[in-house]
């Protein structure tokens, strides 16, 4: 039942795009003031040099601001591009599953430090995922975690549970919530929301049947124990104790 689900790349990108369209508009602004200032006013009538001075080096601040902003913003898209990429997903375990998010990078000492968040849910515990415009929503029992991406690595064992590399997590890591609530940066949500509803079902539809094999067991095993419990037996006028 393992499943991942990466993020989408071009709904991420578009992100990108209006925030680059946010952070230009008061540069086009400008540039459009400039050009109607200049086909109004310094085409048609004489302006003294000072002020065509001030015209020319406004055109080349703006000209300026725009380029900086705009290297600026692409150089920020394409590294929390990259770090979406490798840090968020969905990872469906088998028993569990993981939803992880990139959040951030920083530059250090040693380098550039990545964050991620990550819940770990047992799939039994979903209660309900919903879509809403912007966000998906995850209801039920799971643990939290924020740190340096490389401490929250994990690997799956073969009942489909999440164990970390560093163990201490394992027992004392994260925080426990009652859901998990993050931006949809997936293809086609619903269908995600869909795939992750089927395999918590299939996981309770599991349970309830270890649990009936469980109590099958027990029952069989005290029949058992009831069957060989010690029973008396008179011979030739003495009580002996047998057991079988």
């Amino acid at each position: 039942m393992h499943k991942m689900i990466h993020s989408d790349k071009q709904k991420l990108s578009r992100g990108f795009d209006k925030l680059m369209l946010a952070v230009n508009i008061p540069s086009l602004t400008a540039a459009a003031a400039l050009s109607i200032i200049y086909l109004l006013i310094l085409r048609r009538t004489g302006v003294p040099d000072d002020f065509f001075r001030l015209y020319i080096t406004c055109f080349f601040v703006t000209c300026a601001y725009s380029f900086t902003v705009s290297v600026i913003v692409a150089v920020i898209a394409n590294l929390r591009l990259a770090g979406h990429k490798k840090y968020t997903y969905i990872e469906i375990l088998g028993e569990q599953m993981v939803i992880s998010r990139y959040v951030r990078s920083s530059a250090g000492e040693k380098g550039l430090t990545v964050y991620r968040r990550l819940w770990v849910m047992d799939l039994g515990d979903v209660e309900e995922v919903t879509c809403t415009r912007s966000r998906v929503i995850i209801k039920g029992k799971a643990r939290y975690f924020e740190a340096p991406a490389n401490w929250l690595d994990y690997s799956c064992t073969e009942n489909g549970r999440a164990e970390f590399d560093y163990h201490w997590y394992d027992e004392y890591g994260g925080e426990e919530v009652t859901k998990a609530s993050f931006p949809d940066s997936f293809f086609y949500a619903e269908r995600v929301a869909q795939r992750i509803i089927f395999c918590s079902e299939k996981q309770k539809r599991r349970e309830i049947r270890r649990k009936e094999f469980r109590q099958r067991m027990l029952e069989i095993a005290a029949q058992r124990r009831a069957r060989k419990k010690p029973k008396e037996r008179v011979f030739r006028g003495y009580e002996i104790e047998r057991k079988f």
